[in-house]
């Protein structure tokens, strides 16, 4: 926000130099960020914190500053001098849906003449950022800026029936903004109508309809209270953030409507020449109390490791307009409706926090009796992490707000979480999963250049239940595409290329540095990945994840290059799948033999069928199986494989013979041909 100088000072008297004023505001919590020259006037570049709409008007600093400055705030005290025929008789005013706006107040000024405002006025509005369009429109902008009340003026011959309705949009319903651009409207939305028609956005924008031109003579004055949250979904819906819109999110004052609403006649009085009617129609079928807060004088020194007694406290209170009293050592304070951001004790401690001054507070460690440390999923998740840059890869962080389309491309369609206000169209539900993520990562690097790409991200997911349950699973997923090996001048271009092998090799790194034993590795269907290059893990029985190349289509709908792999593990299920205790075995104190096998079976066997036989039939002796060639063709017959397997034979306790590894193998052998048919070459 931006803050003209010499315009807080017509509400606030002070002396101290402008860059000490700035450092005690910005301890207060008021930022600020910029101290800049705007045509010769001084200007302040304030951050507002979401809590503190009373911030944004030049009253709401007075009120903040006055205290830190040793000084009081001048509140403007408007007088209209209304002389003109009764308000109520020119207009009505009606509130269909009170839980939307709680007040509303309209003041009808007469034979106002349109034109250009004072210089003057002009060079504040410009100074605090805003552009001058006409005196009458000015001046509502000004009040808004003085006071924090965003007001709207309609030409009120243009309004139909001399009526206010304030309700909820109809299904359907469209309105021209002052912008010229056409509304949709839905009920969720509340309006501002006439007998016929919407004529402006409550809290957000008016209407072409009913807009402030030349020919206007008589007007309404708006002065609105309009709820928050109503304001807020209006203006994400519609995609308009105004400086209306802006104030009534973060929550106007009730009481101040009708003042607002009387000074901003009082100008149009002053300097369009109106006539002011008489009377003030306030409709408030909601009013609002102020508060009442309690704190405990102890527990706020505990809170702030501060020795400040109850009537300090009290008077830091009061210094800030907060009326508080001390009642059986209790502080009892009266909330302004202004502060809508102090609802429980520990607010008024944070008041006496900030009046006390953040810098003069003691400087404590805080006492603990036990040492802190990281959970146990917090640690496997760093150990993960450590194992996958291990292996070359490099974590990334994607956006848990996706578009509903990734969930149909995952298959999850029926479990995905979809946002009740999503801030635009394509980021309307939470991921079910992060493959589509990834690939999203992969499909930006490639169109910069990027070829070789090796990601992973370790998050949630979000799934809802056929019971309506909503879960919330860690995940681990990696992408990858391109080669694994940067170019070089002794290596072909396809060099280790990413395919489903890579990708399976990553996986059994990732298990074997967890010591996971007993992985199995089975085909799978999954709307995500290659039809025949696809695969699920299976641990004791527990499925772990699936991996494998992405499915063709999915390639092509995304402008994917080459053929890229991904996996997603279960976090958890790899959790409580991972010993807690490794067990490490001495270096083999024997020499190993050799042995090749090249095993002609059937095209239906799987590599995995013939790798428990062996495994089984040679327990003792055979230390490791490593597929070296699968080959088919006329030598072998129509319908077999022949896999050629490299089998390493050892024994704990002595060094196998000759004959000892040929006995295993035979015994291999047979049980090949009894469980398999196998032959051999």
């Amino acid at each position: 926000m931006k803050l003209p100088i010499e315009w807080l000072r017509e509400y606030l008297n002070f002396t101290c130099p402008l860059d000490e004023l700035a450092e005690k505001l910005t301890m207060a919590g008021l930022e600020v960020e910029e101290i800049a020259e705007v045509d010769g006037e001084t200007v302040f570049d304030v951050k507002v914190t979401p809590n503190r709409g009373d911030w944004l008007s030049m009253i709401g600093v007075a009120r903040e500053a006055a205290p830190l400055v040793g000084s009081k705030m001048k509140m403007p005290e408007p007088d209209p001098k209304a002389t003109g025929p009764d308000a109520a008789r020119s207009i009505s005013i009606e509130i269909l849906d009170p839980d939307l706006c709680g007040r509303y107040v309209g003041i009808v000024v007469r034979n106002a003449k349109v034109g250009p405002s004072p210089e003057w006025m002009c060079k504040r509005l410009t100074a605090a950022g805003m552009r001058p369009i006409n005196n009458i429109v000015d001046i509502t902008n000004y009040v808004m800026l003085e006071l924090g009340q965003p007001l709207h003026a309609f030409d009120l011959s243009l309004l139909h029936g001399a009526r206010i309705i304030v309700r909820r949009a109809e299904p359907g319903g469209k309105i021209v903004s002052i912008d010229g651009a056409e509304r949709a409207l839905d009920p969720d939305m509340l309006v501002i109508a006439d007998a016929d028609r919407p004529v402006a956005i409550a809290g957000v924008m008016g209407g072409i309809d009913s807009e402030i031109s030349e020919q206007t003579q008589d007007i309404l004055i708006e002065s609105a209270n309009f709820t928050s949250t109503s304001i807020r979904r209006t203006s994400k819906r519609l995609g308009m953030v105004t400086e209306s819109s802006y104030r009534f999110e973060r929550g106007v004052d009730p009481s101040i409507s009708a003042l607002a609403a009387c000074r901003a006649a009082e100008l149009m009085r002053d300097l369009a020449g109106g006539e002011v009617a008489s009377g003030v129609v306030d409709v408030r079928p909601r009013p609002v109390e102020p508060l009442v807060v309690k704190a405990r004088p102890e527990r706020v020194n505990a809170v702030l490791g501060t020795d400040l007694d109850a009537e300090t406290m009290a008077g830091y209170l009061n210094g800030l307009d907060i009326d508080t009293s001390l009642t059986d050592g209790i502080l009892i304070s009266k909330v302004p409706t202004f502060r809508q951001d102090i609802t429980r004790e520990i607010d008024l401690v944070e008041e006496v926090g900030r009046a006390h001054g953040y810098q003069n507070m003691p400087m404590t460690l805080p006492e603990a009796t036990q040492q802190g440390k990281d959970s146990p999923e917090g640690l496997f998740r760093n150990r993960l992490r450590r194992i996958l840059l291990s292996c070359g890869a490099q974590e990334v962080l994607t956006h848990s707000m996706v578009d509903s389309k990734l969930a149909e491309l995952a298959g999850l369609s029926e479990q995905v979480v979809r946002l009740r206000n999503p801030l635009s169209e394509d980021l309307d539900s939470m991921r079910v999963a992060l493959i589509p993520n990834l690939l999203g990562v992969i499909e930006r690097n490639q169109s910069f250049g990027t070829t070789d790409i090796n990601v992973f991200e370790v998050g949630k997911v979000y799934l809802k239940g056929s019971d309506g349950e909503l879960r919330e699973p860690l995940r681990v997923a990696g992408a990858m595409a391109g080669s694994a090996w940067r170019s070089a001048w002794n290596l072909p271009e396809n060099a280790l290329s990413t395919d489903f092998y890579l990708c399976k090799g990553l996986i059994e790194s990732l298990l074997d540095a967890l010591g996971i034993t007993g992985a199995e590795y089975s085909k799978i269907t999954h709307p995500l990945l290659h039809p025949t290059r696809a695969a699920k893990l299976t641990v004791a029985g527990r499925q772990i994840g699936v991996f494998g190349e992405i499915a063709p289509d999915i390639r092509e709908s995304m402008d994917l290059r080459e053929r890229p792999c991904v996996y997603e593990l279960d976090f958890e299920a790899l959790m409580e799948s991972t010993p807690r205790v490794l067990k490490y075995h001495h270096l083999p104190r024997y020499p190993a033999l050799h042995r090749h096998l090249s095993v002609v079976v059937s095209n239906g066997t799987e590599y995995a069928e013939l790798l428990s036989v062996i495994e089984e039939s040679g327990r003792g002796y055979v230390e490791s199986i490593t597929l070296l060639d699968v080959y088919s063709g006329e030598q072998i017959g129509e319908g077999r494989n022949s896999m050629t397997v490299s089998i390493v034979f050892r024994s704990t306790s002595k060094t196998l013979t000759d004959e000892e590894v040929n006995e295993v193998l035979d015994k291999v052998k047979n049980a090949l041909v009894q469980r398999l048919e196998a032959r051999f070459r």
